[in-house]
């Protein structure tokens, strides 16, 4: 029995025999004719079409169910007598259809069929042309158009059943293209790929045989016509594969098989196995196949034919393992040239059967293990991965035979080849993961993983660079690798996958409209993933404070950072959050709850994401661990020192904020000078105010460590703040009371004071509140004896604190009246009780009046001072401290009638008179009240009707704004023109 056909079509053999030599005979016959002379088309027709009509009826005959004998005899007499001349032709033709004269409707399409075809040019194309180019075109033109026909006709047959008819149109139609096949030049490109493809899927579509003969009944032998139908099949794809015997071409064909072999249907799959069990046993059996070349995807072909052996069907893996044997043959001869190509004996199949062994169907696993072994001298490194990638993409068919199948061929790989394929493994990291999405069944993702797992074991850091290039954010399939990828890194005990991750995540991401490196995202994305795997805690713990200080610096440097557009999932994806989600798990990975639980509670974690706060959430942090007494804290510490002096500007701001709140830690006092007090002076000087301001943090935080001389730095430090943000100031002076232990010098604790006040006036609340707060805490902490502060420093604080206390805001007034209170100690005053009753002056001017009466008469000598104070607030942006400073002017000018002076009252007046039209209501009318009081002191001044005092002239030029022109108006009531004018206003 033929191997590659097996039962199925027990007398094809012959019948392409008897074929073959009918058509080599009507050649002749044909030849004569056309070399006689220049026949016309319809008589060169006359004489072919009964030839053809002739094969149809009497295959339709042998199919209605006439004997085969009687059938093959009648034929072969009647083309003997055709071809030899002794009957003519139409003589035949008209015997054969009286024979069968009730089968003609069945005929007749057929004939059609052959009538569309032009049989003088296909003879003429039959032969050898040597004419010239031109007529060569005019001819492949003439065999293109065809084809065409051919494989119109045969696409418009049904799928669904087989007849006698459609048997022999599609019969007819092969054999014709086979014809074709012998004219030159041969076909090419989309014209024989048009023919494989349409040829194949019409025959291989049809149901079973089984199926079909429960159709048909018993009126045809279904089994017959489909044997013959194949039979046809592979004659034609022989002759197209002998326009090019090479394995390129082999390839080709049997990569249009590829799909069927597949197939769900056993049927399908049985029928594409031996087809290209039959193309394969062409090659390796015909002399002329090239073999100079090699297979391009052979480890393809090696994996399709391998999967099949494992097939639940004992025939499709008995003749796949054929097919192999075939295969090993061609290889062989590739490898030793001096073989030469032939019929595959009866010894040298013995000799096949014992290299790659014998198909038995309860060992198939053992089959596939021996013929990969075998094969695999064969292959190169890229068709090695072509193998393994064949068995990966098998596993999305859910059948256990062939789960256990790839299975088996990738064991072997990876056992035996794995050093074949370590340049293929970025392409097979990546076709894992795009395969993965469509393999659904448990067990076939298992085996996946496996495969994944031995690949990492061997090539660790190729396997996670390649997987760190997919798409972002992570899919469930990537997701799960990651964390396939973590197990192996703990049962292996190694530490390669977080060397390869902290690598990454110590670079820079960027997007240019050119490129885009976002390699460190993705490695802070797979961090992620392999922080859930509870197997790898004590590879992290190792690792836990480079990568921890690894993400703060990435966070920084994803800030603001925008991906491009590639798709949807990438909108969807905001980096600087994807690496403070890491940063989280990171954590909760180490134990340190409380430390999350307290960043979270101050809204660390957006702090972190913030351009302009992020080393406010790195400080937050740090304090945070510092307070918990978090686990390898001080190794976070001594790596910093080294930290600190790396890296561009982002890298270098969050090392700096983690690393000034570690020096609360006791473990920080040991390190050296230069490592400390001398690093931190260093940054006293750098550009980024943040920077100056962090260090200033620092030097006072080591102020009270025993051996540090901190305070002859105050003056640096305070230098350093200048021109730098207020809140950054009041940040960094938090604990500025450790700075006056020890200091015996009136000008530090000046410049500390002097740069505090320019903060009470601040737009911020939360600054202006933090700076009077440390006012009055270092107002706090100096004794009088001591002379640290000077009582200019102290005078210049009253009027501000005091006008502060207005502001409506309880704890600012809180914080104006204990600095206030300290103020007043250090002068040894006591102010009035209306100074902190906490009312509101617009309620109660009688509480006013008090203060300044007690002013202008406890302290005489400081009402200029205190007078040209409150004047600046007049342009405050605060209503309330305009309204607030009109009150004070008001009442405290009405008290020092006799101290003022006519040119300082034309400036006080000119000032109060700007605030009538004040967008505040309340505003314009206390201001009209006030420059009442002040022209009634003028007017007194003016006609006399007061002393006026001497009045200290250094001290009053010292205090007041540059003159300005008096706008002097009549005796009338401002008040009453401010009342009208503000009515009037809230009209419109």
């Amino acid at each position: 029995m033929n191997p590659v056909h097996g039962g199925e079509g027990s007398g094809t053999a012959l019948r392409i025999q008897e074929h073959t030599s009918m058509t080599q005979d009507r050649e002749e016959g044909t030849k004569s004719l056309v070399t006689g002379g220049e026949a016309s088309a319809d008589v060169l027709m006359t004489q072919l079409c009964p030839l053809r009509l002739e094969e149809v009826v009497t295959k339709n005959a042998l199919h209605d169910g006439l004997p085969e004998h009687c059938t093959a005899q009648a034929t072969s007499e009647g083309e003997e007598r055709c071809v030899s001349g002794e009957e003519n032709p139409s003589e035949a033709c008209g015997t054969i259809v009286q024979d069968v004269g009730e089968k003609e409707d069945k005929v007749q399409p057929a004939l059609e069929m052959v009538a569309l075809n032009d049989w003088n040019k296909l003879k003429e194309l039959g032969k050898d042309v040597s004419g010239p180019g031109q007529k060569t075109n005019s001819l492949h033109s003439q065999k293109l158009m065809i084809v065409k026909q051919i494989v119109k006709h045969i696409k418009s047959l049904p799928q669904d059943s087989l007849d006698s008819h459609s048997s022999a149109v599609r019969c007819q139609g092969m054999q014709l293209i086979t014809d074709c096949s012998k004219a030159k030049p041969p076909l090419e490109g989309k014209e024989k790929l048009d023919v494989v493809i349409v040829c194949v899927a019409s025959i291989f579509a049809l149901p079973s045989i089984e199926a079909l003969q429960r159709q048909e009944g018993h009126k045809v032998n279904v089994k017959d016509l489909y044997n013959q139908t194949v039979a046809a099949l592979e004659v034609m794809l022989r002759a197209l594969l002998s326009e090019k015997p090479n394995p390129a071409e082999l390839q080709n064909f049997l990569d249009h098989l590829a799909p069927w072999m597949t197939s769900e249907k056993a049927h399908e799959r049985a029928r594409a196995v031996r087809t290209s069990v039959c193309l394969l046993q062409a090659a390796a059996e015909s002399p002329k196949f090239c073999m100079s070349h090699k297979f391009p995807r052979l480890g393809l072909l090696i994996g399709r034919l391998a999967l099949r052996v494992g097939d639940p069907e004992k025939e499709i893996g008995h003749q796949a393992m054929e097919g192999l044997y075939f295969l090993y043959s061609l290889m062989w001869c590739q490898k030793e040239p001096e073989r030469k190509m032939g019929s595959v004996t009866a010894v040298l199949h013995q000799m096949l059967q014992k290299i790659l062994g014998i198909y038995e169907p309860t060992r198939t696993c053992e089959n596939i293990s021996e013929i990969v072994k075998r094969f695999g001298q064969f292959l190169s490194p890229d068709q090695m991965a072509d193998l393994l990638l064949t068995a990966v993409e098998s596993l999305k068919e859910a059948s256990e035979s062939t789960i256990e199948a790839s299975k088996t061929i990738l064991n072997v790989i990876l056992e035996k080849y794995k050093q074949k394929i370590q340049m293929e493994v970025p392409k097979i990291v990546d076709r894992i993961h795009s395969e993965l999405s469509a393999i659904h069944h448990s067990h076939a993702r298992q085996v996946v993983m496996m495969a994944l797992c031995l690949l990492a074991r061997a090539f660790m850091e190729e396997v996670s660079t390649a997987l760190l290039k997919c798409p972002l954010p992570l899919d469930r399939d990537a997701a799960g690798m990651w964390r396939t990828l973590a197990k192996t890194e703990a049962i292996c005990h190694s530490h390669r996958l977080l060397d390869v991750l902290l690598k990454e995540l110590q670079e820079r991401p960027s997007t240019s409209e050119d490129r885009a490196f976002i390699i460190p995202l993705a490695a802070a994305s797979a961090l992620c993933e392999v922080l859930s795997v509870s197997m790898c805690t004590q590879a992290v713990t190792r690792f836990y404070p480079r990568l921890l200080m690894a993400l703060l610096v990435q966070v920084h440097y994803t800030i603001g950072l925008s991906l491009p557009d590639s798709g949807v999932s990438r909108k969807e994806l905001i980096p600087a959050c994807c690496v403070v989600k890491t940063v989280k798990t990171l954590l909760l990975k180490m134990g340190c709850h409380y430390e999350f639980t307290a960043v979270e509670k101050e809204g660390g974690w957006e702090l972190l994401t913030s351009s302009e706060e992020h080393h406010r959430g790195v400080g937050l942090l740090a304090r945070a661990m510092v307070h918990y007494s978090c686990c390898q804290l001080w190794r976070i510490l001594y790596l910093l020192v080294p930290f600190l002096e790396r890296g561009d500007k982002q890298h270098k701001l969050t090392a700096m904020a983690f690393f000034v709140e570690l020096l609360h830690m006791p473990q920080a006092k040991r390190l050296p000078e230069k490592y400390s007090v001398l690093r931190l002076l260093k940054g006293l000087t750098d550009p980024d105010p943040v920077i100056r301001a962090l260090c200033v943090k620092g030097l006072i935080t080591m102020a009270d460590w025993p051996g540090k001389e901190i305070k002859v730095l105050v003056p640096a430090m305070i230098n350093s703040l200048c021109g730098v943000d207020g809140r950054l100031v009041v940040e960094a002076l938090a604990d500025v009371k450790k700075i006056l232990r020890g200091l015996d010098v009136a000008s530090y604790v000046g410049c500390i004071t002097s740069l505090l006040r320019l903060l009470f006036d601040d737009e911020r609340v939360s600054v202006r509140s933090a700076a009077i707060s440390l006012f009055g805490k270092m107002v706090k902490k100096v004794k009088k004896t001591q002379g640290l502060m000077k009582e200019e420093d102290v005078l210049d604080s009253l009027i501000p604190l005091l006008l502060h206390l207005q502001e409506g805001n309880p704890d600012m007034a809180e914080k104006c009246k204990n600095a206030l209170d300290e103020c007043s100690r250090l002068l040894e005053w006591r102010l009035p009780k209306q100074v902190g009753n906490g009312k509101a002056w617009h309620n109660h001017q009688e509480d006013v009046d008090e203060i300044c009466q007690y002013l202008v008469k406890k302290h005489q000598e400081n009402v200029q001072r205190f007078l040209f104070q409150s004047q600046c607030y007049l342009s405050s942006t605060q209503p309330s401290l305009r309204r607030a400073a009109a009150m004070f002017i008001g009442f405290l000018v009405m008290h020092m009638d006799s101290m003022m002076r006519m040119k300082d009252l034309d400036i006080i007046s000119n000032a109060l008179a700007g605030l009538l039209h004040d967008p505040e209501a309340s505003v314009c009318i206390f201001a009209a009240q006030a420059h009442d009081r002040v022209l009634a002191v003028y007017w007194k001044l003016k006609y006399g009707l007061v002393e006026q005092h001497k009045v200290n002239s250094d001290s009053a030029e010292k205090h007041h704004s540059p003159p300005n022109h008096p706008a002097t108006e009549g005796t009338s009531s401002r008040l009453c023109n401010a009342i009208n004018l503000w009515k009037l206003a809230a009209k419109h």
